[in-house]
Order: structure tokens, then C-alpha cells, then sequence
């Protein structure tokens, strides 16, 4: 396993953790991350996966200000956010008066986070497709899947209708922001949901009409009584059950379409 730096889209460099089967691969798996970064259950996902044989890469979106954008830091500042009332999260009166509570620096992640969260994934997504060009023309792999947590689920669910990812496998993540782009999606998608996770999952009967409408190989999973991040090693949502069974999906899937 090394860091890895390559050139993204508009120039600037990206630092990303990977991860090389031992006994040489012919496909590889991008491994998009949660809200925090290149955490180490991250990094074990990318070592899991490499163990299965596959080249597995993990670039932090968090590049250009990493020094800034760290997981403790990250964390601090919206586990302090989340503790806001639901409804205050969106209000601007509520955002203004906890944005006065914090320094400089934490101001600077929520904007990027919260207030220009739509810029901000929007930049990452073009992250993963200049990653996926990198993977495909650096490694020449046979095939590329991607596999993604929370906020990264969102992200790469939107990677997936902009180039041909053949795999993917989204936990808990947001439907693409125009659902008519799922008629783009060229690969396999495996769903994973959480059963008590009302941001996401009130999104799912929209998602469904969609998938219906444009037809992508689509398979699906629902977790009754978990917690949005269930999967995540370590985590205050973390159920070992489902993990382990989610996790056993997803490698036989990536069995499937990767080989």
C-alpha cells in the first residue's frame, strides 16, 4: 500500500491511498469516502478489497486544503452542526448564529460542507471521473467498479451516469440530483439502505420510478432497525449483523461484474 499524487481536472493535485493485490489484478475499485475523509475504515475497505484481488484506490476529495479538511477537524465541526434540530439546519437565521460560534477555519468547513455543499460535491464528482481516467489509463485494468459510504455514495451514484464505471455499490448514499441521468448509467449498480435513515430514504420512491423508467442493472437491499454509516467499523451507527451480511453482498457482486 502507498499514497499515490496524480493531476485532477482543473489541475490541481490529488493524494490517494491504494492498495495492490499481491498476486497482480485485472480489475480495479475505486473507494469513494465518507464525510471525513481518508479515515482508517476507509483505508480497510481498500485493503479488504485488494485482498480479494483487485486494485483499489482511494482519493482523498479533500486534497487541495488537506491540511485543513482532517478528520478530527472535519468531525469537531459538524458533529457540532448535527446537533442542531433538523429543521434548524436549513434555516439561515439558525446557520448565521452558529457560524458566529466558530473560528475561521471551522466557518471554512461548514461553507464547504453545508452552505456550498452543491459547489463543493459538484468539484468532487469531477474529482472521481478525473480519478477513474487515471485508473484506466495509468493501470489499464479490464475493469473498474466503485464502491462509496454516505456523502460518497451520493457522489459516486452521480460519477456512475458520467462515465462507464462497470460496478458500483452505493451505501446509504442520495440519488442523483437529475434522476433522468440514470438512463447514462452504463454499469451494475448494488444499492445498501439503511432502514431508519429518513434523508436519504425519503428520496427512494423517486429513485424507484427511475429505475423502472431507464432499466440499469439494479439491485437493492434495505436494512431494517439501522442507522444511516451501519457500516462504518468503529462508528456510533455501526451493526456488526449488517455489516457483515452487506459486506458479503458486496463482494459477491463485485465477483459478478468484475470478475
Amino acid at each position: 500500500e502507498e499514497y499515490i499524487r496524480y493531476r485532477s481536472f482543473d489541475g490541481s493535485e490529488i493524494t490517494a491511498f491504494t492498495a495492490t493485490p499481491e498476486t497482480g489484478y485485472n480489475a480495479a475499485v475505486i473507494v469513494i469516502h465518507e464525510i471525513f475523509g481518508i479515515t482508517e475504515f476507509i483505508r480497510n475497505v481498500a485493503r479488504r478489497l485488494a485482498s480479494l484481488g483487485y486494485l483499489s484506490i482511494a482519493p482523498n476529495l479533500y486534497s487541495r486544503r488537506a491540511d485543513l479538511f482532517t478528520e478530527q477537524n472535519i468531525m469537531t465541526v459538524m458533529r457540532r452542526f448535527w446537533s442542531l434540530p433538523p429543521e434548524r439546519r436549513t434555516d439561515i437565521n439558525a446557520i448565521k448564529e452558529f457560524m458566529n460560534s466558530l473560528t475561521p477555519q471551522e466557518r471554512e468547513i461548514v461553507n464547504e460542507l453545508v452552505i456550498n455543499r452543491e459547489s463543493t460535491e459538484e468539484r468532487m464528482i469531477n474529482d472521481i471521473v478525473s480519478t477513474y481516467n487515471y485508473v484506466r489509463d495509468t493501470y489499464k485494468p479490464r475493469k473498474i467498479g466503485i464502491i462509496e459510504f454516505c456523502m460518497g455514495g451520493g457522489l459516486a451514484f452521480e460519477a456512475m451516469t458520467r462515465v462507464p464505471i462497470d460496478a458500483g455499490v452505493i451505501y446509504y448514499g442520495r440519488s442523483p440530483r437529475r434522476l433522468d441521468d440514470i438512463a447514462k448509467v452504463r454499469g451494475a449498480i448494488l444499492a445498501i439502505y439503511a432502514g431508519e435513515d429518513p434523508a436519504i430514504n425519503q428520496g427512494l420512491p423517486d429513485l424507484m420510478k427511475a429505475i423502472i423508467t431507464y432499466k440499469p442493472r439494479f439491485e437493492m437491499v434495505f436494512y431494517p432497525g439501522t442507522y444511516h454509516a451501519f457500516a462504518t467499523e468503529g462508528g456510533p451507527a455501526y451493526n456488526e449483523a449488517a455489516a457483515k451480511d452487506a459486506w458479503e453482498r458486496t463482494v459477491n457482486f463485485f465477483r459478478k461484474y468484475l470478475g
